[in-house]
């Protein structure tokens, strides 16, 4: 009987037609094969300063993940896995994975080599096990620099792409076999499968675990070459954030900044007393927030980033973020916005994600002081201009909408209210002089991406009603017109090689047009980025934005130079032209260079 068993055994392997593992099949006579290989499927999200890759498997992962460089890369090596179909050739189109590379090793292994874009970023990887939102997870995080202190927070239950799979708030979550780099470390809230891991650590007596700290500290200097010549920024920043674990499941994030600006010392006989006490120094708190989970749905409670859209060079779905303006929209965005006081409840939920947000207490755009480089309206220096804002204890002045986003055959859909006041403000002409305001509005918008092989396809719109605008009717009420408005923009992502360009048509069109107003009915521009990186280093990069209506322009060239992992260089221009009523030609006079030093940390 047992040579009988032998022959069958050895035919079905012979013929390819037996899959079954080989056990014991009698007394001390033991013959083992390996299991079925397990199949894997990789997905890509993206959203501002992460990627996500997700690899998708039929059983639990057993892994190797690891770091190489010159160039630089990450490596995954899956024991007993293949792939179920090939990787599309544009899955990782506008991040920064310049390329992913596939193999088999050792018969079973396979190996996956991501090519990195840049070096100067940071990853962290995790495993969730099967639940209602699908199997086995391998999944792996990629941040940007901006993103280096927003990633030492950030749980894995954190707002994601919906080209990932959603993590609900029981997912178990343990550390995998990673980089070099410490990694954070989530405490399991169920059983899951077995990985080769160290354990979780056991919290400390006071509660609070994975502790970490990271931030970065700047050095800026922009000197202005037009007439008459002058230092416009001499400035020292640092950003510092701390984050961790609860011992009863919540996370939390602090983020506060500290900035001194000594061109205001400086060009004391340049820019009026306001401008100097406006922009001398600042303290602000940046993030100050709790996770959580309850349910299937996620919480976020405190002072926070929202980001809603994000286009080259344009916030225009972004609605619920406020700015600082006072240097246009020239710096980095996730430098330059102003988070908000908010409670954010989420819900994910197969390709569909819920988000609803109330803001109670609203912050709103600083643009400045009249007679800065960058004031936005045409007040002479010295005016004096008081600003309104809404009182924070009315429920009606209060931030208040949703966002539903659902991944339907690859396009990546949204759509969105919110009504609240607005964080940009009105010039309002009183008798008492004029007077900033923030009108009440209600704004509707979606925004759409697609990835099509080697390019992205991507769109952003927003209706706005309750908003008013400049008006040279001697008898319009404070010098304005109420008009609803459509803001859109449409644009196309190509990456070649070490090459990046991207386009993108804008325009505005006012459904309550007036002959009186200082815009047209229909205003349109263009925006052309194109981006070169020379080995792992080095980077340069130019940003063309034109409006068409009246010719203005702003070029912003940059070139940056990562001089190790921790440090980078940065150095370009900021130039003006055209009409002096344009949005980028009211500027001409303050065209500027810079330099930039940043460390991390």
């Amino acid at each position: 009987m047992l040579s009988g068993c032998r022959a069958v055994l050895l035919a079905c392997a012979a013929l390819g037609t037996c899959a079954l593992p080989l056990a014991a099949v009698a007394g001390d006579t033991v013959a083992v094969t390996q299991a079925a290989p397990a199949s894997a499927g990789i997905r890509v999200g993206r959203e501002a300063g992460r990627t996500r890759m997700v690899v998708d498997l039929n059983a639990a992962p057993q892994f190797d993940l690891f770091e190489l460089s010159g160039p630089d890369r990450i490596v995954i090596d899956l024991k007993n896995t293949q792939l179920a179909e090939p990787p599309a050739p544009g899955l990782f189109a506008a991040t920064p994975v310049a390329a992913l590379r596939t193999g088999v090793r050792e018969g079973r292994t396979l190996r996956l080599v991501l090519d990195l874009a840049d070096g100067d970023l940071r990853h962290e990887s995790f495993v969730l096990g099967p639940d209602a939102n699908g199997g086995h997870r391998l999944v792996l995080d990629i941040y940007s620099r901006e993103q280096s202190v927003a990633r030492a927070a950030a749980p894995p239950l954190e707002h994601q792409s919906r080209a990932t799979a959603p993590l609900a708030a029981a997912d178990a979550v343990r550390p995998a076999s990673s980089v070099s780099r410490p990694q954070r470390r989530e405490l399991p809230q169920k059983a899951a499968a077995p990985l080769p891991a160290a354990s979780p650590q056991a919290a400390p007596a006071t509660g609070v675990s994975d502790l970490l700290v990271g931030g970065y500290g700047e050095l800026a200097a922009a000197y202005n070459t037009a007439q008459p010549e002058h230092w416009s920024k001499l400035r020292a920043r640092l950003e510092l954030g701390v984050s961790g674990s609860l011992d009863w499941g919540a996370r939390f994030k602090v983020v506060g900044r500290l900035e001194g600006d000594a061109a205001y010392s400086v060009e004391d006989d340049f820019y009026p007393l306001a401008v100097r006490r406006d922009q001398r120094h600042d303290a602000s708190l940046r993030e100050a927030y709790l996770d959580f989970g309850a349910g299937d749905w996620e919480y976020r409670l405190g002072r926070q980033h929202v980001v809603w859209g994000e286009m080259v060079g344009l916030f225009l779905a972004d609605v619920v973020s406020a700015r600082d303006t006072r240097e246009f929209f020239l710096e980095e965005f996730e430098t330059m916005r102003i988070p908000q006081w908010a409670v954010r409840a989420e819900r994910f939920a197969g390709d569909a994600h819920l988000e609803l947000l109330w803001v109670p207490y609203p912050s709103y755009d600083r643009i400045g002081e009249p007679g800065a480089d960058f004031y936005p309206f045409p007040v002479a220096p010295g005016t004096p201009v008081t600003e309104r804002k809404p009182g924070r204890s009315k429920v009606a002045n209060h931030g208040l909408g949703g966002r539903f986003s659902y991944l339907l055959s690859g396009w990546d859909l949204s759509g969105f209210y919110y009504q609240s006041t607005d964080v940009a403000p009105t010039l309002y002409q009183t008798a008492l002089g004029l007077e900033l305001r923030h009108d009440r509005i209600q704004q509707f918008g979606g925004t759409f991406s697609k990835d099509f092989l080697d390019f992205v396809f991507k769109g952003e719109a927003v209706y706005t009603r309750g908003r008013s605008y400049v008006s040279l009717d001697p008898d319009a009420p404070n010098g304005l017109r109420e008009s609803d408005g459509l803001d859109y923009v449409l644009g196309v992502m190509l990456p070649l090689g070490d090459w990046r360009f991207d386009a993108q048509v804008y325009g505005r069109h006012l459904a309550d047009y007036d002959a009186a107003l200082l815009s047209d009915r229909d205003e349109t521009g263009i925006t052309l980025l194109v981006n070169r990186r020379f080995g792992d280093r080095v980077e340069a990069e130019v940003l063309y934005l034109t409006g068409l209506n009246r010719s203005d322009w702003s070029l912003q060239p940059r070139l940056s130079w990562n001089v190790t992992q921790e440090w980078r260089l940065q150095f370009g221009a900021d130039l003006f032209g055209g009409s002096e009523i344009g949005l980028f030609g009211q500027y001409d006079t303050s065209d500027r260079v810079f330099i930039e030093l940043r460390r991390w940390f």
